[in-house]
């Protein structure tokens, strides 16, 4: 039964989505709260290890390549990739056979409530029986009485193999892009109800049955997915998490009793998740002052940088503190994998942000004295393992950890100027020549759909790929060693976007 809710209802979701759509508005404050620079290997650098970084340097040429203007990187399943690429109407999903580079079919994609602060990134779920489908939002006609600021669109799932649509949802006030149900299956979305409150759906991608509620999600107030089963959830203008795991709320606690006074998810965050460890490492921006973050750029004070960010490592099973890392964040090393680091069993330590000291100065939004530092730590205790020499902090734009791909084990640290391969491992630069190449990332951005609250700033895409040494100087061509870091590979082929590109490269036997 479709519902629709009028222009008053419009009207109370400007307050109800601060929780949601704050992270758009406050992009300007993640530029200053969530970007802090890791630091550049100096002069007193440790020496380089001593076990050689072993890579292939041989050149390798794609196998094959479709002209597309990719805004991130694919995801793979099943002997198809599906890529998220702009179009003359905005973005479109494209599917492509990994083993030759066909395009299998393309749709539409909208990219919903959430844009234009949360990265606009293809979703694969799979059906009960295993078939796997993508999973996006299409644009839909809003009711004459929406109030005009909102997007309304369906929820849809189409084969991954065939682009057979598998299911179309009503035309809806979707809050949260879909979703495979608690990681695994099927298709979960957040809409809102006519009273501006939350709901959460799971959709049987066979059956076409919908079910929600408390039955799927008991909580209460306006909430949307931050991490693995991981929810923000603002009621009455308190902001808690949660953690909910197949329709069951294992625990509900106020952020700032885990984060501290001020902390808030609207000004950005970050959360990583280990099962093995029953552990999340997680970020989010603080506000110290007395005045809310949107008003931020109207007042003329200064802001220390250690006071703006928080990271703390908390049970994922209780929501009990184990540690707290003032004045750092994990937002830097999202491009960063964790297979090889202690959270998934492996040898290195993850790796987060932390300013020594620093201001940024308001209105200007300019840093001042700003400087901050790489550190490796220990995941369960939070304590430094081992952590890089401060260096200056210029502005947001400048990257202490250049952004590119790894199984978690290496990053690029330093500056565009100045930078090295860093072991996570033992903390110290590897021994690496300008034959070595990796795979650096750009960021990508998309055109708003018309006729939403967003007109003003660009939909944020994910990532684009090109080739680099370790100094994050592009070179001409990828490498064997450089696809060692692709994730996103399948049946002896690596797929990745490039600009203006995706390309499939064929595996070298001992990489299959």
């Amino acid at each position: 039964m479709n519902f629709f809710p009028s222009a008053q209802l419009s009207a109370r979701l400007k307050p109800v989505g601060l929780g949601i759509v704050a992270v758009g508005a406050a992009m300007l404050l993640a530029s200053c709260s969530l970007l802090p620079q890791p630091a550049t290997p100096a002069a007193s650098t440790p020496t380089p290890s001593d076990a050689p970084l072993e890579r292939n340097t041989e050149i390798t040429t794609a196998a094959w390549e479709v002209p597309l203007d990719p805004i991130g990187q694919p995801v793979v399943a099943d002997g198809v990739a599906l890529v998220y690429a702009k179009s003359t109407a905005g973005v479109a999903a494209h599917a492509i056979s990994v083993a030759d580079g066909k395009e299998l079919w393309t749709q539409p994609v909208h990219p919903g409530y959430e844009a234009p602060g949360v990265p606009l990134e293809p979703v694969v779920t799979r059906t009960p029986s295993g078939k796997s489908a993508a999973i996006f939002l299409q644009a839909a006609t809003p009711p004459a009485n929406d109030g005009g600021e909102t997007w309304w669109t369906a929820p849809v799932a189409f084969d991954l193999g065939t682009g057979k649509e598998i299911y179309r949802g009503r035309e809806e006030l979707v809050s949260t892009r879909p979703f495979a149900c608690d990681d695994v299956q099927d298709l979960c979305f957040i809409a809102f109800d006519e009273d501006g409150h939350t709901v959460e759906r799971w959709v049987d991608l066979e059956s076409g049955e919908e079910a929600g509620g408390p039955d799927i999600n008991p909580l209460s107030g306006n909430f949307r997915p931050v991490g693995k089963e991981l929810y923000s959830v603002v009621t009455d203008g308190v902001e808690k998490l949660a953690h909910v795991s197949y329709g069951e709320v294992l625990w509900e606690v106020e952020i700032e009793k885990i984060f501290g006074k001020g902390a808030n998810t609207g000004m950005g965050w970050h959360f990583t998740y280990s099962k093995k460890l029953d552990l999340y490492v997680g970020s989010v921006g603080i506000n110290p002052t007395e005045f809310s973050p949107d008003k931020f750029t109207g007042q003329t004070f200064s802001l220390n940088l250690r006071e703006s960010t928080k990271t703390v490592g908390f049970r994922a099973s209780s929501a009990r503190v184990l540690w707290t890392a003032e004045g750092s964040q994990v937002e830097c090393a999202k491009t960063i994998g964790t297979a090889a680091t202690k959270l998934e069993g492996g040898e290195a330590f993850p790796v987060r942000c932390e300013y020594t000291e620093g201001h940024i100065e308001f209105p200007a939004g300019k840093y001042r004295g700003g400087l901050s530092k790489l550190v490796g730590y220990d995941p369960l205790t939070g304590d430094a393992a081992w952590e890089t020499k401060a260096v200056e902090v210029r502005h947001w734009g400048d990257y202490g950890l250049l952004p590119s791909l790894s199984r978690g084990d290496r990053v690029i640290a330093g500056t565009f100027w100045s930078a090295n391969l860093w072991d996570t491992t033992a903390g110290k630069y590897r021994g690496t020549s300008f034959e070595d190449v990796f795979v650096c990332l750009k960021e990508t951005t998309y055109t708003m759909p018309p006729h939403g609250p967003y007109q003003d700033a660009p939909g944020a895409g994910s990532y684009s790929a090109f080739p680099c040494v370790k100094g994050g100087t592009a070179v001409p061509a990828l490498t064997y060693g450089a696809l060692t870091d692709v994730n996103t590979t399948d049946n002896g082929m690596a797929i990745i976007s490039l600009e203006g590109k995706v390309a499939g490269y064929k595996l070298l036997n001992g990489f299959v």
